[in-house]
């Protein structure tokens, strides 16, 4: 037993990981806006077994966003949690008419002015569209990498985690710096006119 506790300690003193966290369900997401694009935005906040918030999209688009002021080259990993349980039917980024996801999770930087001159990365569970990066078809600011397609893993609770810092430099040409920074999850299937369901977990910037 000594040696395990020894073995313990050590594990834990050899940790470096530090986490910047986005979601706190302690307070819930008072301080997080609320946007609906179309209709009227259905969700709910859940403690048990693991808290979350599922976000249910009935022919609707809307999201949820969090303004933060964090150094990306100091935390360049974005991790988060999310569970699909229903695909917006023929939904697929790859068509303006089709651009519907179930989930989706968004690191955005902006610049001045803000509403016009900003660059986004969407991760995102598409319907058809198979993993890979895409810009989207609606707004020239904005791309999507697809993490996950299709039915495979629904139901599922899955840990996700991207290096956030490279991919704006791979993807926009851009090197992060300590600034403002907008995380935002969405949900649609207004396009498709269909449904859709997720929840995301816990959320958070870490340095390794």
């Amino acid at each position: 037993m000594k040696l395990q506790a020894l073995l313990f300690l050590s594990a834990i003193l050899l940790s470096d990981l530090e986490k910047f966290a986005i979601t706190n369900y302690n307070e819930g997401f008072k301080n997080w806006k609320l946007r609906e694009f179309k209709g009227t935005a259905q969700y709910k906040l859940v403690a048990s077994p693991k808290p979350c918030i599922t976000l249910i999209s009935s022919q609707t688009s809307f999201s949820f966003s969090k303004e933060l002021f964090i150094d990306l080259s100091k935390y360049p990993y974005l991790n988060f949690e999310w569970n699909v349980e229903l695909l917006p039917e023929k939904g697929d980024l790859r068509f303006k008419e089709l651009d519907d996801q179930a989930a989706q999770i968004y690191v955005i930087l902006p610049f001045f002015p803000e509403l016009v001159n900003y660059k986004a990365i969407g991760y995102v569970w598409d319907t058809n569209a198979p993993p890979g990066v895409y810009q989207s078809k609606k707004f020239k600011n904005i791309k999507y990498v697809v993490i996950r397609s299709g039915t495979q893993g629904l139901n599922q609770w899955h840990i996700e985690k991207r290096n956030i810092y490279e991919d704006f430099k791979k993807i926009w040409g851009i090197t992060p710096k300590k600034q403002k920074v907008v995380v935002t999850i969405s949900i649609d299937s207004d396009d498709t006119k269909s449904f859709a369901k997720a929840s995301f977990g816990d959320i958070y910037f870490s340095n390794e």
